[in-house]
């Protein structure tokens, strides 16, 4: 039995497992996402998981990047800050056998109008995902056309889109959770590593243009994973509006519209065999599903 179907026989089992995950993604620590969830696709040893493994990060791209990057240097209105930028799957889809199930990429971008991304950092930005009430920027993106694209997600995705076992009940109080479940969960998990690790790699091969940071997730889809691409930590490049305003630009952000987490410092990074160990002492409840709020944070609904 692989060891994901005890830990997953709970609720309780299956969220602490979520929340580690959860935590390396918001903490970019994907190289060490990565080597967890290869092995455990490995020990898996289905037909779904050899086929994880076969599609690595670096078979899946984002086109159009260059386009983006002209956009935003052609900007005409205030300085772009922020860009969110998601993935997701058409909610009318068909499901005859045989069709391919090509995800679709969702752009936004912003200015530091109804949110200073220029000087928040990755905690302040995962942060704002989690807001009840939804992010800051929600509905203030900028009128901007810029068509972007991910290639190479469509085999895992829509094999994902006909999976039998989507879902686990546990209304007979299970010992473990099916073989067959454990492998849908794995495989959502390394969909949504390939994507936001071509996120990762396209942002340091071209950065966008005065180091804009991207947060990147994904919109009704497992998992409702987000982390920040592309970001500097610590004193970023002045936008050209903060370099003409000056002095004059403190007055104008007052301090409740900036949002600051400390992190503590993690001295060295733990690896692939440390996130397992972590993730099979961990136990906490599941939080409630918030409907809709990625799509919020992505600028759709």
């Amino acid at each position: 039995m692989h060891e994901l179907q005890s830990q997953f026989a709970t609720q309780e089992g299956e969220a602490a497992w979520t929340a580690v995950m959860h935590e390396h993604f918001h903490a970019g620590q994907l190289d060490d996402a990565q080597e967890y969830l290869a092995a455990q696709l490995a020990e898996l040893d289905t037909e779904l998981a050899t086929r994880c493994l076969i599609d690595e990060p670096d078979r899946v791209k984002i086109t159009g990047w260059d386009e983006l990057c002209e956009a935003i240097e052609l900007h005409e209105g205030e300085q772009i800050t922020g860009v969110t930028l998601a993935i997701a799957n058409e909610t009318d889809r068909a499901f005859e056998k045989g069709q391919v199930h090509h995800p679709y990429m969702m752009l936004g971008l912003y200015t530091d109008e109804p949110f200073v991304f220029s000087r928040a950092d990755r905690a302040a930005l995962v942060e704002q995902t989690a807001a009840e009430e939804g992010p800051a920027w929600a509905g203030y993106d900028e009128d901007i056309e810029v068509f972007l694209e991910c290639e190479g997600l469509d085999a895992i995705n829509t094999a994902l889109v006909h999976h039998k076992e989507r879902h686990f009940f546990r209304d007979d109080t299970p010992d473990h959770a099916p073989r067959r479940y454990v492998e849908y969960v794995l495989a959502c998990w390394w969909r949504a590593l390939l994507f936001h690790r071509a996120v990762e790699r396209i942002c340091k091969d071209k950065p966008l243009p005065h180091d804009v940071p991207v947060l990147a997730g994904m919109v009704d889809m497992r998992p409702d994973v987000v982390a920040v691409h592309g970001l500097i930590e610590g004193d970023r490049p002045a936008t050209p509006k903060q370099v003409e305003s000056g002095p004059q630009m403190a007055e104008m952000l007052p301090e409740s519209m900036i949002t600051r987490r400390e992190v503590e410092e993690i001295k060295e990074p733990p690896s692939g065999t440390d996130l397992r160990r972590r993730i099979s002492g961990t136990v906490q409840e599941e939080e409630p599903e918030k409907k809709g709020l990625l799509a919020r944070i992505f600028g759709r609904g």
